[in-house]
């Protein structure tokens, strides 16, 4: 392993830790006369959290189900509605990052560098592949194909029905970097990835060839810890333009094709954007609730009132743009002002769980007492 990896692992541990232990208890936030009422849809106690960070946990949905793992192992298939547990398979995995899914498959990265494969319906271990380091994000799959990467820098193509490798394509590190990475995303024959110096590239899906490059993250300050450019929220494409944003960086809008801004905006976040027709919401480093036109990127409202609360990766809630902060409690702001029109604390005042995922009017959440929360208005 070389020094300046070394280097990368042992700081990102020690603030992570640091982080995680030294922070003070979020304050509750101010009373309000909600607009909107959230309400606890159900909840269900399955087999362990979410880990060490939640962002990396994603919960997949289809029209009447949800799909996820835990930290213990356990990936599940919960019915919308009430929540019933439909399959469950226990594994001795560590995991350490979300899922993807095909129909009954669902597809799962562990701390000791494997991706895994598992049916639902089989209630079986299909595969696993051993990669070159840990796996921090989920993978993402299209046609038949996985697209994956590890902490070290690789970006990986495989064959989803057996795991074998297609292609691969590396990109050096920097010295230091913020612990974690962002989900590849396949689109148009082409594989959309992020990388911790910054980087934002396109690859051919058929040969792994690099169609084209943008620096989303620009790296400056004298120092390292200073210079962090890392691209390590959720990428998201929609009519064929990708939208990331990096940490120290810039968000920015990219033709999917060429790798071309079609708009881009100081703003810096380590946490995702949301998309939703013209409408595109983020969350910068203070917690800020950013609305932008989708299309050019001008400013449609933002919203201080929840500086500091340290949110997760927004989700539109159908009417509402939903955003949790970590002290547990989910904020449901108006789409058309930014207002705060409901809160409610998710999974009995515990800190926030996995990324929200949205289904119509119900949001579903992974909390670290083992629950799956459904809230709904």
């Amino acid at each position: 392993m070389s020094k300046s990896l070394v280097l990368t692992v042992i700081l990102s541990a020690f603030i992570l830790q640091a982080c995680s232990n030294s922070r003070p208890a979020l304050p509750s936030p101010p009373a309000f006369d909600s607009q909107v009422v959230l309400k606890n849809e159900w909840r269900t106690n399955v087999d362990g959290g979410f880990g060490e960070s939640s962002e990396r946990f994603s919960i997949v949905s289809d029209d009447e189900a949800v799909f996820l793992v835990t930290n213990k192992g356990t990936a599940y298939e919960l019915d919308q509605e009430r929540g019933r547990i439909l399959h469950a398979v226990k594994t001795d995995y560590r995991v350490s990052s979300g899922v993807a899914r095909n129909a009954d498959t669902l597809y799962f990265g562990t701390y000791d560098a494997k991706l895994v494969a598992v049916s639902l319906s089989m209630g079986a271990v299909l595969w696993e592949k051993t990669l070159s380091s840990e796996l921090l994000s989920e993978a993402s799959y299209a046609n038949g194909k996985l697209a994956v990467q590890t902490a070290d820098g690789w970006l990986s193509l495989l064959d989803a029905n057996s795991g074998d490798t297609l292609w691969r394509a590396k990109e050096d590190l920097p010295s230091l970097t913020v612990r974690g990475t962002s989900a590849p995303v396949i689109s148009q024959n082409r594989v959309v990835a992020g990388f911790s110096n910054g980087k934002l590239k396109a690859f051919s899906i058929e040969d792994g060839n690099l169609l084209w490059s943008y620096d989303v993250g620009k790296p400056e300050g004298r120092y390292e810890i200073e210079r962090l450019s890392d691209i390590d929220g959720r990428l998201v494409v929609v009519d064929n333009i990708v939208y990331a944003v990096a940490y120290n960086g810039t968000l920015a809008a990219l033709s999917l094709e060429t790798g071309r801004p079609v708009w881009q905006r100081n703003i810096s976040s380590s946490v995702g954007v949301a998309v939703s027709g013209q409408l595109l919401i983020a969350v910068d480093m203070k917690s800020r609730v950013i609305a932008l036109n989708a299309k050019n990127g001008s400013e449609v409202w933002q919203n201080s009132q929840l500086l500091e609360r340290d949110l997760i990766t927004p989700e539109f809630l159908r009417d509402y743009v939903a955003v949790m902060d970590r002290g547990g409690y989910v904020h449901l702001l108006d789409l058309n002002s930014g207002e705060i029109v409901g809160r409610k604390v998710a999974g009995n005042k515990s800190p926030p769980g996995s990324r929200m995922v949205a289904v119509d009017q119900k949001l579903f959440i992974l909390t670290p007492n083992s629950n799956v929360t459904a809230l709904s208005y």
